[in-house]
C-alpha cells in the first residue's frame, strides 16, 4: 500500500510529490512522509496522528496533509507549503483492556525526543531562510506535542495547533516553552474526546481560559470532522501554517471541573 501510493506520486503536479523521510516496520509501523519539499517550503507543516494510528493509516493521514496544504496555499500569498505526515510513533490503541496507553502519558512522553530531533533536523536541512514551522496535533497527538513542547529545550515551532485534544500533560500553555500567543486550540463542541478525556489524565484542557493560549473557530462535528472540506476549522488551520491570522473566539471558561481534573 505505502510503495502504491509513492509510486502513484512520481507524476504528482510540482509541490505535490511526496517524500518518504522514514520507515520502520516495528510495533504497528512508523513512517513519515512529506507533501512538497520541506527542505525548500516557506512554511512547513508537521501534522502528528493520534490514537490506533498505524502505517495502514497512511492513506488517510495523506489526504489530510494534503487538505491542509491546500488550505494553507489559499493564503500564503504564493509562498511554498510542504506538509509532512509524522507517524514517528507507538501510538496507543483504543482498548478497554489497554486503558493505561491510551489514558497515560507514556507514549507520549517516548514520542517527544524524536519529534523535537525531527523538528530539529527540517531546520538543519532547510535550504535558505528559515521555513515558518507549524507543528500540529490531532487527540493523543495533541499530547504527544505537548510533551515534546514541554521537554528538552523545547520544540523549536513557531507555531502549535492542537485539534481534538484529550490534554497536552501540561497545565498552562506557557510550560510549554513558547510565547503562548502562538499556541492554538480547535475543538468541536460535539467532540467525544474533548467531552469526555479533556482535563483528566493527560492535562489540562487546552480551550479553557486558564490554559491561555489562542483559540480558533470550529465549525465542524465530531472527533475526525476538522479537516471537512470548506469549512472554517480547516480555512484556520492553513492560515496558522501561512503565518496568517485565523478567526479566533473566547476561550471558554471551566468553573467546575470534572472530578478527577488533571493533576500534574
Amino acid at each position: 500500500m505505502l510503495n502504491s501510493r509513492l509510486d502513484a506520486a512520481d507524476s504528482a503536479p510540482k509541490g505535490k510529490e511526496l517524500y518518504l523521510i522514514d520507515y520502520d516496520s516495528k510495533d504497528d509501523g512508523r513512517v513519515v512522509i512529506a507533501m512538497g519539499n520541506p527542505d525548500t517550503a516557506a512554511h512547513t507543516g508537521i501534522l502528528v496522528p493520534g490514537t490506533n494510528t498505524s502505517v495502514e493509516g497512511v492513506p488517510g493521514q495523506l489526504a489530510r496533509i494534503g487538505k491542509l496544504q491546500e488550505a494553507a496555499l489559499n493564503r500564503s500569498d504564493g509562498e511554498s507549503v510542504a506538509m509532512v505526515s509524522w507517524i514517528g510513533y507507538d501510538a496507543p490503541e483504543a482498548s478497554s483492556s489497554d486503558f493505561g496507553s491510551v489514558g497515560g502519558t507514556g507514549r507520549a512522553e517516548e514520542a517527544a525526543p524524536d519529534l523535537r530531533r525531527f523538528v530539529a533536523g527540517t531546520h538543519a536541512s532547510h535550504d535558505g531562510a528559515p521555513s515558518h514551522t507549524t507543528v500540529m496535533g490531532h487527540s493523543y497527538g495533541s499530547t504527544v506535542v505537548g510533551a515534546a513542547a514541554a521537554g528538552g529545550h523545547g520544540l523549536g515551532a513557531d507555531d502549535v495547533v492542537v485539534v481534538g485534544s484529550p490534554g497536552m500533560t501540561v497545565h498552562e500553555a506557557s510550560d510549554l516553552q513558547m510565547d503562548p500567543e502562538h499556541v492554538w486550540a480547535g475543538g468541536a463542541k460535539d467532540d467525544p474526546i474533548i467531552n469526555n478525556f479533556a482535563g483528566l489524565t493527560l492535562g489540562d484542557d487546552p480551550l479553557n481560559a486558564p490554559f491561555g493560549g489562542n483559540n480558533f473557530e470550529v465549525d465542524t462535528s465530531g472527533h475526525s470532522g476538522y479537516w471537512d472540506d470548506g469549512s472554517q476549522s480547516l480555512d484556520n488551520q492553513g492560515s496558522i501554517i501561512a503565518a496568517s491570522p485565523p478567526r479566533e473566539v473566547p476561550k471558554e471558561v471551566n468553573e467546575d471541573p470534572a472530578p478527577g481534573t488533571f493533576i500534574g
